[in-house]
């Protein structure tokens, strides 16, 4: 299992640390502690980007008022 701390997973995605960080404040992104530092693994951050590109390609949906005749 890799491991990597703030810094990298922001260079990893391609954002800045305070992004990562607000990630982790909002529970949107898999992490977990040790001695109160911030850790990721690098298989589930890969697992979690994917699902969040598959979320980008579902349909948006439409209006549900609508019926079919």
């Amino acid at each position: 299992m890799e491991v990597m701390n703030v810094k990298q997973v922001a260079e990893y995605l391609n954002c800045s640390q305070s992004s990562i960080r607000n990630l982790v404040r909002d529970k949107k992104i898999p992490v977990f502690k040790i001695n109160s530092k911030l850790n990721f693994n690098k298989e589930a951050i890969d697992n979690w980007v994917h699902s969040q590109e598959l979320m980008s390609l579902q349909p948006k949906e439409t209006n549900t008022n609508i019926r079919a005749l």
